[in-house]
């Protein structure tokens, strides 16, 4: 909806808005487009610039027609213009407004036809964050929460199954990550309690998880390790049931031989002779991309 163009207040405010633009920038834009009084004349030069990847600039004109025309009907798409440039420019502090820009948008018009885009988006902002297994995990989990949002809010989205890949990935990353430190503690501190948590934790929450034998191998490893035998015979078991082609089922049978038999009082261990195979095991892993060696000590 456009505004009368001889209106003298509000040219005068169009002209001052170009004026306090950073100098750095003002360059790029079309002076009389951005201080037009017409919201179709901003918005157009605001997808002028989205086209030639001028991502400043069309924040500009987007941020002008969002504060000059309340009632355009152009504002919508605006805001999700502006979110949009934030994301499509990258890097983590463009990331962080993004989300928040999503999230004014989803606010403002949660029914609207392009939440659903919104929610994605908002998600996929958190996921172009992420870190390897390695190092903090915070922007995982919350990628993962965005797009769990998202099918629970707009279930028959076209942005559903797409949200189902990233989980699936946010959940391998997040188990990678419990693993590399539960292996760190196990074979370089020899943490057995600290260990255990971790196995334990992707055993309760990770059953998906692309190494799950392993888990299971070294949890009732670390559980032998620690004297606690009644507790690691049934993750030995669970082992052997659901993974019979797993290359540690051999070794969990060679493992539990060395336990003592069934209703011997728990009693702190060695580490089991088993475990030993002449291979060096990396001490702690390197990365989520470079996990540590499937096989074992």
């Amino acid at each position: 909806m456009g505004v009368d163009p001889g209106d003298p207040l509000r040219r005068s405010l169009g002209v001052v808005a170009v004026l306090l633009l950073p100098a750095c920038s003002s360059h790029h834009l079309n002076v009389e487009a951005l201080s037009s009084a017409s919201d179709q004349v901003v918005w157009e030069a605001g997808r002028t610039a989205v086209e030639k990847r001028d991502w400043e600039s069309a924040r500009q004109y987007f941020r002008r027609l969002i504060d000059a025309f309340p009632q355009s009907e152009h504002q919508p798409d605006a805001r999700i213009s502006l979110a949009d440039s934030y994301f499509e420019e990258g890097g983590t502090a463009n990331y962080v407004l993004a989300v928040s820009s999503y999230r004014e948008f989803l606010t403002l018009y949660p029914q609207h036809p392009k939440s659903d885009y919104a929610q994605y988006r908002a998600a996929e902002s958190y996921f172009k964050q992420k870190n390897t297994p390695d190092r903090d995990q915070t922007s995982t989990e919350q990628a993962l929460e965005e797009y769990q949002r998202l099918l629970d809010i707009y279930p028959q989205s076209q942005w559903v199954e797409p949200a189902r890949d990233r989980i699936r990935e946010c959940r391998q990353s997040l188990a990678r990550a419990h693993f590399a430190v539960g292996f760190f503690y196990q074979k370089t501190r020899q943490s057995w309690r600290s260990a255990i948590g971790r196995y334990e934790t992707i055993v309760s929450d990770y059953p998906d998880f692309e190494r799950f034998d392993e888990v299971l191998y070294r949890l009732g490893e670390c559980l032998g390790n620690a004297g606690r035998y009644a507790e690691a015979r049934p993750h030995l078991a669970r082992l052997a049931a659901e993974f019979p082609d797993s290359p540690f089922v051999d070794l969990a049978k060679k493992l539990e031989a060395t336990f003592p038999p069934p209703g011997t009082p728990a009693a702190p261990a060695p580490p089991p002779a088993s475990s030993k195979t002449g291979q060096k095991a990396s001490p702690s892993p390197s990365s989520a991309d470079s996990p540590p060696p499937s096989d074992p000590d």
